[in-house]
């Protein structure tokens, strides 16, 4: 896959918030500034309990694949400020994801600071009058400069096709190809991620191409690999016991060569121990015949 996986070190003293994926480290104290950037903005989701799982869910399954990368950062529902100077300006990004920028704990995410905007960010849910309008803050987000722009609509309420994906190019958002299955699944190619994103059955997945798996949940995998375990403990009961059987089937075929020729040592014996029974019956009718006939004859007178 093109995006890159290179392990890198955390550092073991780190202590990270329950809600934060493992590896996300506390930053350094930044230099005091004038200007306070709040973390929140007093401003509610505004969303389904569907939409909420959606994009819980597609942070969840983002953390835990970049969890090996100290410089991959993905956030959820963060307010991202990108004018120095200006806290009222901010965007919130339901998830996002922006590489190169060191894993750890933000309050919010300031633009200058990071050297960078996001590179990825996904919108779950209608374009709320609470979050403001869809295309408000995708021109925000095309302002700032976000790489890639995806659009959910896990319930099919707002967007045809539910899942859309737009590329930044020449400073311009462009619709990216998409494929729609008979079975109703909606595909996009993620340029930055290098996979597939699909979307079937109300959810958002990743399918890597080189792999031919879905990104998962740590659960998900948790549970395939204790499967795989189980699996290949099964595996190895079942070919000690096949193991055995043919050992067993051969002792017993070797138990059976050694009876057969213990029997036939034994008719070979009884044979043999029959003939000499013979021939000496033989010997003594021989002599009883030649008594017999010399009896008969009598004695030869002398001339």
């Amino acid at each position: 896959m093109a995006v890159r996986k290179v392990e890198q070190s955390v550092p073991q003293s780190a202590v990270s918030p329950p809600w934060v994926p493992p590896g996300l480290v506390a930053p350094p104290v930044p230099a005091e500034e004038p200007v306070e950037y709040p973390s929140e903005d007093g401003i509610p989701m505004g969303s389904s309990d569907t939409h909420i799982l959606s994009m819980i869910e597609c942070y969840r399954i983002l953390a835990h694949w970049f969890r090996g990368l100290a410089d991959v950062f993905v956030g959820i529902d963060q307010l991202v400020y990108y004018e120095r100077g200006n806290p009222t300006v901010s965007v919130v990004p339901d998830v996002y994801v922006s590489f190169g920028v060191p894993k750890w704990s933000r309050p919010n995410y300031k633009v200058w600071e990071e050297g960078k905007p996001p590179d990825m960010v996904w919108e779950f849910g209608p374009p709320s009058s609470i979050k403001g309008d869809a295309g408000e803050r995708k021109e925000k987000f095309r302002q700032v400069g976000v790489q890639e722009y995806w659009l959910v609509d896990p319930l099919g309420e707002y967007h045809d096709p539910r899942l859309q994906g737009f590329e930044l190019v020449d400073g311009k958002y462009v619709r990216m190809p998409w494929e729609e299955h008979p079975d109703g699944m909606v595909a996009v190619w993620s340029p930055v991620l290098q996979v597939e994103q699909h979307f079937t059955d109300e959810r958002l997945r990743f399918w890597d191409r080189e792999t031919g798996v879905y990104l998962e949940l740590p659960e998900e995998e948790a549970k395939r690999l204790r499967l795989g375990a189980e699996r290949s403990l099964w595996e190895a009961a079942s070919r000690a016991e096949r193991a055995a059987q043919v050992r067993w089937e051969a002792e017993t075929r070797a138990g059976r060569t050694a009876q057969v020729r213990k029997e036939a040592e034994a008719r070979a014996r009884s044979a043999a121990e029959a003939r000499e029974v013979a021939i000496r019956k033989m010997k003594a009718a021989e002599a009883q015949l030649a008594e017999l006939e010399a009896s008969v004859r009598g004695p030869r007178n002398p001339v």
